[in-house]
């Protein structure tokens, strides 16, 4: 399937029995606050495989929207499909640790990180979504401003400079 930017592919309350296989482009996924303030949880790109585990655990509906970002193209396999395959347990055993990790990462960071260590991880873990990505976005992902982020570059341009 081909999705353009700005176009979600699910949204928050919807059931999405699928594992996505990001063939070509850019995907985040999104929370919107009531209040219009929006996160981001994470970024999907080319090679990535992503299911929303929560659905998948617990049958409730999802918690936030998977938008596309670039255009994109992708591979969508239904579960229950995929769950009569042989394979299936393994696969979805690596799913699982992969986004263990990528999850229990996150989460040290944001506790004993600052804004600037965030930053700096980012741009360490996923070099080539700093020119991807809007700056905004990378801010909502950090859990910062996008004016707190732009003081973060000019403090890290300053002083590799000096």
């Amino acid at each position: 399937m081909t999705l353009p930017p700005r176009t979600c592919l699910w949204h928050a309350g919807d059931s999405p029995a699928l594992l996505v296989r990001v063939e070509e482009g850019l995907l985040r996924a999104k929370v919107v606050l009531a209040d219009g303030r929006e996160y981001i949880k994470e970024f999907y790109w080319e090679g990535d495989e992503f299911i929303d585990f929560h659905h998948l655990l617990s049958g409730e509906p999802a918690r936030y929207s998977v938008e596309a970002l670039e255009p994109c193209r992708l591979q969508l396999l239904p579960l229950a499909d995929l769950r009569r395959l042989p394979c299936w347990p393994a696969w979805y055993h690596h799913l699982l640790e992969v986004q263990l990790r990528i999850k229990e990462e996150k989460e040290l960071l944001l506790l004993t990180g600052g804004p600037e260590a965030r930053y700096q991880h980012f741009l360490r873990s996923f070099p080539a979504l700093d020119a991807r990505v809007p700056d905004h976005q990378i801010a909502a992902y950090l859990g910062i401003t996008p004016i707190s982020l732009s003081r973060i570059r000019r403090r890290l341009k300053t002083r590799d400079q000096g």
